[in-house]
């Protein structure tokens, strides 16, 4: 039965794909994205085992082919609006230590941003990236292809160079850094006032010291602003404790840097707490975010609870957020989610919200 779900989802997210490519294109063909996931599927195999969720993908997935699909409601000020993000990731492991990575995704809908943006909110209820996203990604033309890189391992140093997501290798956190399976809002999935580019070429080096410790850097294009970006960080990470001291700076006409931390603890295996900090000199002097998770208070389910406040410059106003979110486990593929935000900028706004997230 279970095989059967999945062959039905894949094929209905690669009809969707190939339909959109067909139906949107205007001028330009532009079936690479096509074209390359059907070139990859011989060469692909399934596992049974699972191993989640989306966060730091690159480095969880076990699947030589993972497919996550997420269907999120959201309401404010008697406005809804519907959208469905899907991602499939293919990896082809050519050796121990040489691995090519895809991430290709279609989205339907825009979510809540478009009316937020005429309102003059700068920070969006969800951090997925929606159909406007994807139909121009960072104004360079390409659609629907996310992440095309390569990996290479050797002892202690990992190195990636392609298209590449900074996100997914910086400011991670075990308990928000995920928008299909925790928090939505922008302020509790990175660090909203440093720049963390995505979808853009790029490298990445990482080494590490010690059991526990480790350096890394990224260098990518920043596309759509102008310069490129470089990231530092410095990762001490045990079973129970994680902390992210990171350093970005912009090279660009205009100097824009500044520096974050994200860290979480784990009291239990049911219960932890996590704090972001972040300050800038463009825009935002400070953010400050922190809140907790925890899990199996009833069933297969989880809470999670979260508040960030963002310091505005002279003529930048404050942003405050707050979002609580619970989630149930129907299956090991199948999740619900009920969520609630409360975001106070150029206004207040309440945003009700319902989320449902499928993976294999």
């Amino acid at each position: 039965m279970e095989y059967l779900v999945v062959f039905i989802m894949l094929s209905l997210s690669l009809f969707l794909i190939y339909k959109s490519l067909n139906n949107r294109k205007k001028g330009k063909c532009d079936k690479c994205s096509l074209i390359l996931i059907i070139t990859l599927f011989p060469f692909i195999s399934f596992s049974q085992e699972t191993e989640k969720p989306f966060i730091k993908e690159h480095k969880l997935h076990k699947h030589r082919i993972d497919f996550v699909n997420s269907t999120v409601f959201q309401q404010m000020d008697r406005y809804g609006s519907v959208y469905n993000t899907s991602h499939i990731f293919l990896t082809m492991d050519f050796t121990e230590t040489d691995e090519i990575f895809i991430n290709a995704s279609v989205s339907f809908g825009n979510g809540l941003k478009k009316k937020l943006d005429r309102e003059g909110f700068s920070i969006s209820p969800t951090a997925d990236d929606l159909e406007d996203d994807l139909k121009n990604i960072n104004g360079t033309g390409r659609k629907y292809l996310m992440e095309f890189f390569y990996q290479k391992k050797i002892q202690n140093l990992v190195l990636i160079g392609g298209l590449i997501d900074a996100a997914a290798f910086v400011d991670a956190n075990r308990y928000a850094n995920d928008e299909h399976t925790q928090f939505l809002n922008d302020v509790f999935v990175n660090n909203p006032i440093a720049v963390i580019p995505s979808y853009n070429p790029g490298f990445y080096i990482k080494y590490g010291f010690y059991q526990n410790i480790s350096v890394s850097g990224v260098f990518m294009q920043n596309k759509p602003d102008k310069g490129d970006v470089g990231i530092a960080e410095i990762e001490y990470e045990t079973e129970s404790l994680s902390v992210r001291p990171y350093y970005f700076y912009v090279f660009s006409g205009h100097e824009h840097k500044g520096f974050g931390i994200s860290s979480d603890y784990a009291f239990s295996d049911k219960f932890g707490v996590f704090f972001r900090g972040g300050i800038s000199n463009v825009d935002y002097d400070y953010m400050l975010s922190g809140g907790f998770e925890t899990k199996k208070l009833i069933t297969d389910d989880k809470v999670g609870v979260g508040a960030g406040f963002i310091k505005g410059k002279a003529e930048t106003e404050n942003i405050y957020v707050c979002e609580c979110y619970y989630t149930v486990s129907l299956n090991k593929h199948l999740y619900i989610s009920g969520d609630l935000q409360y975001i106070k900028e150029k206004r207040e706004n309440v945003v009700l919200g319902g989320r449902v997230y499928f993976s294999y």
